[in-house]
Formats: C-alpha cells, sequence, structure tokens
C-alpha cells in the first residue's frame, strides 16, 4: 500500500511540474485563458489521460506482459496525445511546423508515466527479496 502512496505522491508532483513547464515553456507573457485551456488539453493528452489509461491496462495482465506493456504503452499513448493535440492546435496555427519534428516532446512523459507505474512492482520485488531473506536459517 506504501508503494502506490509513493507513487500517488510522485504522480502529483510530475503533473505539477509538466503542467507548469508546458505553460510557462515559452516564456510568461500574462495570463490567457485560451493558453491555460489549450495547455490543459495538452497535460491531459500527453500525460493524464496515458498515465490513468496504461495503470488501468497494466493492472489487468500478468506480470511478464505487465512489464513490457508499463515499458511500451505509455510512450505510445502520450505519442497518440501529443499528435492528437499537434492536429487540434498547432497544425492550424503552425502549418509549416511538421509532427516528426516535435513528436520526440512525448517521450518525457512517457518515460516519467512508465517509471511511475514500476513503482509497485519494484516495491513488491523488494518485499519479496525480503521475504526470502527472513527464510534463511544459519
Amino acid at each position: 500500500m506504501t508503494a502506490h502512496r509513493i507513487q500517488t505522491a510522485l504522480w502529483a508532483l510530475f503533473l505539477i511540474y509538466y503542467s507548469a513547464a508546458k505553460y510557462f515553456v515559452g516564456g510568461f507573457t500574462g495570463f490567457s485563458v485560451p493558453y491555460l485551456i489549450s495547455v490543459l488539453v495538452l497535460v491531459a493528452l500527453t500525460a493524464a489521460v496515458p498515465f490513468y489509461a496504461a495503470r488501468w491496462l497494466t493492472n489487468k495482465l500478468d506480470d511478464a506482459a505487465r512489464v513490457a506493456a508499463i515499458l511500451l504503452v505509455p510512450t505510445v499513448l502520450t505519442c497518440a496525445g501529443l499528435s492528437l493535440y499537434f492536429l487540434l492546435y498547432i497544425a492550424p496555427s503552425y502549418p509549416n511546423i511538421q509532427l516528426p519534428n516535435i513528436i520526440h516532446r512525448a517521450f518525457e512523459p512517457g518515460i516519467a508515466i512508465s517509471l511511475l507505474l514500476l513503482i509497485p512492482m519494484f516495491a513488491k520485488l523488494i518485499r519479496r527479496d525480503g521475504d526470502n531473506q527472513a527464510e534463511v536459517v544459519s
């Protein structure tokens, strides 16, 4: 249970950091509701939805498939989210920017989500390893 609390706390910290980084990426030029909405959509598509969808999916899998899914699914989902954001917000306003030139920006949240999803598995391994050591009799 502690691993899930740590995961939740680190997720909240990541979400705050990621949201602020996306909001202030161009330098603060004053508050704008349309810009705030676009940032919230970006964060939802490239962080929140991928995290919760990947967590739901990986909780349905057994250990071997879960590890593979944790390493792959978050980045695939963040890339899909950034692609959708690109179609909705970037392409209409900046036709000279191409998706292949910015898709690498989806890797940071994808990798962070993968690491966050691995926390309970690492905790399970540590507990299991600790239990095995406790059973050793001299």
